[in-house]
């Protein structure tokens, strides 16, 4: 599938998630009903059939609509260029009036927010994306880094108590030790009597 088209497909289905939220299964009969509608059916007019559905769509979204006033919103898509029909995720979400919590509340992807700067933004998507490699990394077995050090032989400092220098402790272990071992390794050593 193009990424153009799944990108469309996102979008239709996190605006219908969103009108749902804030109206329940049918727009209000008023102005923000009709550009909401409006909103819901650039999307819809760039897929397969798009006659057929943007009419379904009416028929769902707004049973109040008249026939005569369907037909000339349909024709005035219609006539509207490719690249109009296609607004940055930007320019929707201010068109929505999409808040970040609610945003967030209904995983809404494809829209931005309009309280947060795209600066904002990125640090959210770093953060949630630093957490994500971090649960994955301690998922394969990795041990976070306060725990390694407590467990570290330079923190232990074994040559101390030895009363020789780092280098020549090393020196004499070389070949017997590990200095740093895997959580994989470790879990063998205490398995292993």
């Amino acid at each position: 599938m193009p990424k153009d088209e799944m990108l469309r497909r996102l979008r239709l289905g996190d605006m219908r998630r969103y009108y749902r939220h804030r109206y329940g299964h049918t727009l209000p009969d008023d102005d923000a009903g009709r550009e909401d509608l409006y909103e819901l059916l650039l999307p819809i007019s760039l897929g397969t059939e798009p006659e057929r559905k943007m009419q379904n769509a009416v028929q769902i979204w707004a049973p109040w609509m008249r026939s005569n006033e369907a037909e000339q919103l349909l024709d005035r898509i219609n006539r509207m260029p490719c690249h109009l029909r296609k607004p940055t995720a930007r320019e929707l979400g201010e068109r929505l009036n999409l808040q970040s919590r609610e945003r967030e509340a209904l995983a809404i992807r494809t829209i931005a927010a309009i309280d947060l700067t795209p600066e904002q933004l990125r640090e959210r998507r770093k953060a949630r994306e630093r957490n994500r490699s971090r649960r994955r990394r301690r998922i394969a077995g990795s041990r976070p880094r306060e725990v390694y050090l407590a467990n570290s032989l330079s923190r232990k400092k074994p040559w101390e108590t030895k009363g020789i220098s780092r280098a020549t402790w090393y020196r004499q272990h070389r070949g017997r030790i590990e200095t740093s071992p895997t959580a994989e390794q470790e879990r063998v050593r205490q398995v292993r009597p």
